[in-house]
């Protein structure tokens, strides 16, 4: 196998897919990353048996052929390259042979047989979304993610689409994150549970890319294509949690803020936030919004700001980092708080808006 690319590429290609690549393999092969040339371009795997990706990049071939050697240490190498056309050769010994300017390696690698084949995605439902608009619902619901692993079934996004829409759903059992979006094209009605993994290789697949995502649904797998790229990810096993339940509904107080000077208060009380619940405190009244906390160890910090709010006095606790991943991922100029007691779970979103929502359980002061 023989082939001329661009180092540039090719070190974009692997910094993209080493991120599937598992620090401690359970075999030595799910350390490598596969590459196989044919025609005009080189495709590289990587799999650690959860999640499976492939990206094509443009290559001069010369000879067609496969080999799979180890992901970082090629990494490591492409990176430390001439900027320049990279000529790459395998031979029969399994060995890479890489030269840039006066530079060369060799690198040892494994056989391509003994990588895992790509799972069967066996149809279930066929979904196409914009890349820019996955990208988004991702990034507004993943920091709700549960990382306990005794409750599985939360650690990953449910998708659940109908009618022309998709929905993405994250919960931790402390807060939760909706959001819905308008679908290219479906058909059907359906869910799945996509883990956390897959998501954080979506956010750096699909960042800058332009043009829609198709995704098929299958049995106990999902396929994500777009351009270039391919991912394959098992999906998780169990039921979610209904969680239109726990959207609160008929909530009699409202509290409209300024979204950046809302955020820069939170980000404050959070320096002062720092016993087991992390708990900042807001104590609302007509036309203000007060937020404090302290520490015995560190001190206080308290301050106030303007908000529109005609309700009746009312304090309330959330944990300070929630509330700042709710409102670094608004992006509207104003910040809707809707809430009924100090210990009802509070339902944020953009001023307006239904389609984003994110409910927050209150600590008890």
């Amino acid at each position: 196998m023989e082939l001329k690319i661009a180092q540039k590429d090719l070190l974009k290609a692997l910094e993209t897919v080493s991120g599937v690549v598992s620090v401690r393999p359970t075999l030595p092969i799910l350390g490598n990353v596969m590459i196989e040339v044919r025609k005009k371009e080189a495709v590289l795997t990587a799999t650690d048996l959860e999640v499976r990706m492939e990206l094509r990049i443009n290559a001069e071939v010369k000879r067609e052929g496969k080999l799979t050697v180890p992901a970082k240490k090629l990494l490591d190498v492409v990176r430390e390259m001439p900027a320049e056309d990279l000529q790459v050769e395998f031979d029969s010994a399994a060995r890479m042979l890489l030269r840039g300017g006066k530079v060369e390696f060799k690198i040892l690698g494994l056989p391509p047989d003994e990588f895992p084949q790509s799972p069967e995605v066996k149809r279930v439902a066929e979904l196409k979304v914009g890349s820019a608009t996955l990208l988004q619902m991702i990034r507004k619901t993943i920091y709700a993610v549960s990382t306990d692993e005794t409750r599985y079934v939360l650690n990953g996004a449910l998708l659940a689409w109908e009618k022309g829409e998709l929905r993405m759903i994250t919960t931790d059992g402390k807060r939760l994150a909706f959001i819905r979006r308008k679908l290219e094209a479906a058909g059907g009605k359906g869910e799945a549970i996509v883990p956390t993994k897959a998501l954080q290789e979506l956010l750096v697949l699909l960042a800058g890319m332009e043009g829609d995502v198709a995704m098929m649904i299958g049995e106990g797998y999902a396929r994500f294509s777009a351009g270039g790229m391919d991912l394959v990810t098992r999906l998780i096993d169990g039921n979610f949690p209904d969680y239109d339940q726990v959207i609160p509904k008929g909530q009699d107080k409202k509290l409209v803020a300024d979204t950046g000077t809302f955020l820069a208060a939170a980000k404050r009380a959070s320096l002062m936030a720092v016993d087991r619940s992390n708990s900042a405190r807001l104590d609302l009244k007509s036309g203000t919004l007060k937020i404090s906390s302290a520490s015995h160890e560190l001190g206080e910090v308290q301050e106030d700001f303007p908000v529109k709010y005609e309700g009746e006095a009312l304090a309330v606790a959330y944990n300070a980092k929630f509330l700042i991943d709710v409102l670094k991922n608004v992006e509207t100029k104003e910040v809707a708080l809707e809430l009924s007691t100090a210990l009802a779970p509070g339902l944020f979103r953009p001023l307006d808006d239904n389609d984003y929502i994110c409910v927050v359980m209150p600590i008890r002061l």
